[in-house]
């Protein structure tokens, strides 16, 4: 099996299976994740270390028959290539007499279409581990790409409740380790980050030696390209009433953040709209945000930079878009104060990583963003100290880097906000004069830094 994409990342991932391989029992492991994550691609590099057997579900009648074909030619056994498996029992029953007390790695990917159209299987599998797998030396893994199906998979009504041996959610990757994905500058590596976030698939389909405005043309910005129609494909594949979530999207990416806005604007009616913003936020598109001092009153916003994109700029021009225009310099003439949105969040993530590792002035309970009362601050950590930070997507020039420093000790002055120790921070695209400002005790970071020091357990 030849892997050609870049494995990035995914160590807590791999150490998982790996603590799963080594242990003297069987295992019943499941991993799950939205569509793209690189769930399948873990469980293939899985398997180029160890072997194994790797099945993978399609959404049909005959997948039984399907499995039967791929067992007999991983055991080399024609006897079930001519007699095919008649049902789940006998599959499971040859597995466990497969395994016996070898570890053998058998995984099951997209396992959610084979509840759908075989009801019996968890069922089967669970009456099955109890009287024979358990005690082989298997090591199954089921996955899946619904997270809704998923969830319930390892509920309490669940058949297999109490037998799995262990479950892990895949997420996006995080920025510090995406810029190793391509060989790019951390700049460029910004922009696109800003476009596909943290999910694998879309960096793989990320071509680095052509520019981001190509890439985009390609994969997004033309009709019949590949992510063109991406939201409604990923809602369509999870969600019934794929309308109602589309609506309630659109309304946050267009600014109506709180309830009753998003309410209003999607026209939902608010004994329901809880519902619809929890599983969004659920699935990770949405999230919702108060100030990092606490309190009630904050509000959501797209969390999934895809989503982000897509709302802000496509869905309003696909008119355009269908008539092959081209819209990219529209696009650009607003991208960089979009990107310093996603910078922002990048820098928060990088601060508090460095919080984690105990390389910032003091610990921090609390590392995002604040506002109150028409005043803003990009970021602060709270706690017994505090941390103040303006983030900024440009190069700062030293008397441009001297008055953030002095706007920042004004909100300080107006905020209330208060610690036993003020520590401000900046942290810019690039910056001049970072060795007068540093002597002030002022935490300065650029771009590179993030970069450079996500591996690093000491501050420049």
């Amino acid at each position: 099996m030849l892997l050609k994409s870049k494995f990035v990342d995914r160590e807590a991932e791999m150490a998982f299976l790996e603590k799963k391989y080594a242990s003297e029992k069987a295992e019943l492991a499941i991993i799950y994740g939205r569509r793209r994550i690189g769930k399948t691609y873990l469980l293939r590099h899985f398997i180029e270390r160890h072997g194994g057997l790797y099945l993978l579900a399609e959404e049909s009648k005959t997948v039984l028959e399907d499995f039967s074909y791929r067992v007999s030619a991983y055991f080399g056994d024609r006897y079930i290539r001519e007699s095919p498996f008649s049902n789940w029992k006998a599959f499971f029953l040859y597995l466990s007499e497969k395994a016996g007390k070898e570890r053998t790695v058998v995984i099951i990917d997209e396992v959610q279409y084979i509840a759908k159209n075989h009801r019996e299987f968890l069922s089967v599998l669970q009456k099955n581990w109890d009287m024979y797998l358990k005690d082989s030396g298997i090591m199954l893994i089921l996955c899946g790409s619904l997270v809704s199906f998923m969830d319930g998979l390892l509920s309490y009504s669940s058949p297999i409740y109490g037998r799995r041996t262990g479950a892990w959610e895949m997420g996006p990757i995080p920025f510090r380790h995406l810029c190793s994905f391509h060989d790019m500058d951390a700049e460029t590596c910004v922009m696109v980050y800003s476009v596909f976030g943290g999910i694998p698939q879309y960096w793989a389909d990320y071509e680095p030696d052509k520019d981001l405005w190509e890439n985009l043309r390609y994969l997004i910005l033309s009709k019949g390209a590949k992510y063109y129609d991406e939201p409604k494909y990923l809602l369509k594949q999870e969600l019934r009433e794929v309308s109602r979530y589309f609506s309630i999207l659109r309304a946050i990416a267009q600014g109506y953040r709180t309830f009753g806005r998003i309410a209003d604007r999607a026209r939902v009616d608010r004994n329901s709209l809880g519902k619809y913003l929890d599983v969004l936020e659920n699935m990770g598109y949405i999230v919702m945000e108060t100030p990092a001092t606490g309190g009630r009153r904050g509000g959501y916003r797209i969390r999934d930079n895809m989503f982000n994109f897509w709302f802000g700029y496509v869905f309003s021009r696909r008119e355009e878009l269908e008539m092959g225009i081209d819209i990219t310099g529209e696009i650009k003439r607003d991208f960089n104060a979009y990107v310093g949105r996603t910078f922002e969040e990048i820098a928060a993530e990088f601060l508090r990583n460095q919080n984690a590792r105990g390389t910032l002035p003091a610990r921090y309970d609390r590392i995002g963003r604040w506002w109150n009362k028409g005043e803003e601050i990009d970021i602060i950590g709270t706690g017994k100290n505090l941390l103040l930070c303006e983030v900024k997507w440009k190069n700062l020039n030293r008397s441009e880097a001297e008055r953030v420093l002095e706007e920042l000790i004004e909100k300080k002055e107006r905020s209330g906000l208060s610690g036993k120790t003020v520590t401000y921070c900046i942290i810019a695209k690039r910056m001049d004069g970072k060795e007068k400002l540093g002597k002030k005790g002022v935490l300065l970071y650029e771009l590179e830094d993030l970069v450079r020091l996500q591996n690093s357990t000491s501050n420049p």
